[in-house]
């Protein structure tokens, strides 16, 4: 083969399938893959308009000038040295680079490299470079979607865990995890990649009493992964050694396309038991997909008389389709024989216009290779007019397979988060970085009772949430989880709060905020809840249980003590706050019981302990402190006050007989004055003063008052 130098600089004439010199040249001209030839020096001698179309520089402006122009000021001297060492030992010049635009914007290109003798016999290079800025720009859209969806998952309460088609163990969640942990199940397979049909076997095999609920599960289980079953749902013991516990299991098949994937999440219902409803969670799984462009270029020529045919395809078409050049340009339908049935209407159809309209055509189809590997193919082709009246197309064929892929990947996300966010039975609400609601779904408007309508836009500062502690204390807007998420960037979990619901009392929430991040920048809030409004008036049921006297209903021994302390606590930190005590016993009752019976006393007592409620104030406290003896506690009340309101209370009692059976039971009380004192180191001292008090009055005959001896 003889060589010299075209004017392009590079070897010339080289036979291809058009045959005459110069072909390549004119090839690489027309070529939409970007090409320029840099001299030993760094400087362009050549480029086609497809390279300037991609840096936005006109010809003329290249020509001459250093190809370091189109790199970042800080890369200039480094890209140099490559050139060079590339020319001159050989060194490997090619894969993927950042460049800048003559406006100044950055792009992702793919480059490769040959070494072409010059005509003042240097070495120069010719490189190849095409635009991958949109794959790089899909493939950072689809590591969002996989961040955003992992903090969707691990923002939910529910134990989540995503399995394949065999039970294999793909992901968990954060609250999965955690109770693994704090459960002593650490050491069992329950992680990524752990066998969860094998663990469940185990369990089915154990002699322990719920082997029989994990035999019923795994056969559900079962089911579910071979297809048979869509969900199911199950509730079952899981005692610990120190406490019974139980749980609500829910194992959901997703649909759509894609591979198959089921959702297993726990719920621990052991506070609420059968009124508790479970949160269901899916997930899915996206994968990680590597970008390559393989492709190739081609040349089509469109004859006059209206057939046409490939006169040169690079070698690339090679790797893409299975055919070598040789084979494409012999046959030209042994490509199009590769094109799926289902494309080729379409595939032909796009080609005739182009070829009809003689317009740049541009079109994407399926393809398996010959090897059997099904591909997407970007075809793109730009028309000159050639010798004889022919047209010459000039492009590339480009496999888009991973990009292809990848948009798959991103539509299903999408659907099938939409699909998660509509169905769950926890309430979920967006705010915008002002806190402003965005987006609520369906069990969020039924758990706050209101409409979307009338939720859109408000924010936690809304006086209509008349937001509450658990001790009945106001809930600042500025403590709510979101405005605290907003604020610090962090995560706020299982914060208890209750709030007004239109047509319930209220209704008491378990929320959740996590901070959505976009770009390195708080973006949104995701809040999540739950209604545990049961379990917290059930909690307050058994509170006043355990502090109120069963038969009279007012505050028992323990509530006493508990308030006596907060109140001498209080003295100690104010000297000059006074704080009396009443120790008051009913006369001769134990005649009643004896004479008229236990039911009789029952009934004084309970009288009795209406007209104390009924004397004192609210901020005061009535406690039965034994079987006939009551303790009145008077915050700020001096010790004069306290003998003023024993003497009426003492009157009042003896005037008021109670009618048991149809008859009059008069009953009378001595009563004993006491009052808390800075130095007194708990409730037991100021007790026993005013039992002192007690029992000098009931010594004095009864049916009197006697203030403590400090008092007098």
């Amino acid at each position: 083969m003889q060589i010299d130098t075209g004017p392009l600089g590079f070897p010339g004439p080289i036979a291809t399938h058009d045959g005459p010199a110069g072909l390549l040249g004119q090839i690489i001209r027309q070529s939409p893959i970007g090409i320029a030839v840099i001299d030993h020096e760094g400087r362009f001698v050549e480029v086609n308009p497809a390279y300037c179309a991609i840096y936005g520089w006109r010809r003329d402006e290249l020509i001459g000038h250093p190809f370091t122009l189109v790199f970042p000021a800080e890369q200039h001297a480094q890209v140099l040295q490559r050139h060079r060492a590339f020319l001159d030992e050989g060194a490997p010049l090619k894969g993927e680079f950042e460049v800048v635009r003559a406006d100044g914007r950055l792009l992702s290109i793919l480059a490769e490299s040959v070494r072409l003798p010059g005509a003042d016999g240097r070495a120069r290079r010719l490189v190849y470079v095409v635009d991958i800025t949109e794959r790089r720009h899909i493939e950072q859209a689809l590591q969002g979607s996989r961040q955003f969806l992992n903090a969707v998952l691990d923002g939910l309460d529910a134990h989540v865990c995503v399995l394949d088609e065999h039970g294999t163990i793909l992901a968990v969640n954060r609250a999965w995890r955690d109770f693994a942990g704090a459960n002593g199940a650490a050491g069992l397979a329950l992680h990524e990649g752990a066998d969860y049909v094998a663990v469940c076997e185990q369990a089915a095999r154990s002699d322990r009493p719920d082997g029989a609920e994990a035999a019923a599960f795994l056969a559900l289980l079962r089911e579910v992964l071979a297809g048979r079953r869509q969900h199911f749902e199950l509730d079952y013991p899981c005692h610990s050694p120190d406490q019974p516990r139980w749980f609500v299991v829910r194992v959901s098949r997703m649909a759509g396309p894609g591979p198959v994937r089921i959702v297993v999440a726990h719920d621990d219902i052991t506070a609420l038991k059968q009124v508790q409803e479970t949160l269901h969670r899916s997930e899915t799984l996206l994968r990680d997909l590597t970008a390559s462009l393989p492709g190739a270029m081609f040349r089509l020529v469109q004859r006059a008389a209206g057939d046409w045919r490939f006169s040169y395809f690079s070698p690339g078409i090679e790797a893409l389709c299975g055919l070598t050049p040789e084979q494409a340009c012999a046959d030209c339908q042994a490509l199009f024989a590769l094109i799926v049935p289902e494309d080729r209407a379409g595939h032909a159809r796009s080609l005739r216009q182009a070829l009809d309209e003689g317009r740049d055509w541009e079109h994407e189809f399926r393809i398996v290779s010959r090897a059997g590997h099904p591909r997407w193919v970007h075809a793109r082709a730009s028309p000159k007019p050639g010798d004889s009246g022919d047209m010459v197309w000039t492009g590339m064929l480009t496999d888009v397979s991973d990009r292809k892929a990848m948009e798959a990947g991103l539509r299903a996300s999408e659907e099938q988060y939409r699909t998660l966010f509509e169905t769950v039975p926890q309430g979920v609400i967006y705010h915008d970085t002002a806190g402003r609601i965005t987006s609520a779904n369906p069990a969020a408007m039924r758990i706050l009772g209101l409409s979307w309508a009338q939720m859109q836009g408000l924010t936690p500062r809304d006086a209509r949430w008349q937001a509450l502690r658990e001790d009945g204390s106001d809930f600042p807007a500025d403590q709510h989880p979101t405005m605290v998420a907003l604020r610090t960037g962090q995560p706020v979990v299982d914060v208890v709060m209750g709030v007004a619901v239109p047509g319930r009392e209220r209704a008491w929430l378990l929320v959740n905020a996590t901070p959505l991040w976009r770009n390195g920048q708080l973006d949104q809030v995701y809040a999540s809840f739950e209604d545990i409004t049961e379990r917290v008036l059930l909690s307050r049921e058994l509170r006043q249980q355990a502090t109120t006297d069963f038969l009279t209903g007012v505050a028992n021994r323990r509530r006493l003590m508990e308030r006596l302390q907060l109140e001498v606590d209080r003295v100690q930190r104010h000297p000059a706050t006074h704080c009396a005590v009443l120790a008051i016993d009913l006369d001769n009752f134990k005649q009643v019981n004896d004479r008229r019976g236990h039911a009789a006393g029952d009934a004084v007592l309970c009288h009795v302990a209406r007209l104390m409620q009924q004397t004192i104030r609210q901020i005061d406290l009535v406690a039965r402190s034994g079987g006939e003896e009551f303790t009145l506690l008077l915050p700020d009340t001096s010790a004069t006050e306290a003998r003023a309101l024993a003497e009426r209370l003492r009157a009042r009692i003896a005037d008021t007989p109670v009618v048991v059976d149809g008859e009059p039971v008069q009953q009378t009380v001595s009563i004993g004055v006491g009052a808390i004192k800075p130095n007194d180191a708990g409730p037991d001292p100021v007790l026993a003063r005013a039992d002192a008090a007690l029992y000098a009055a009931k010594s004095a005959g009864r049916n009197t008052v006697r203030l403590a001896p400090d008092l007098d």
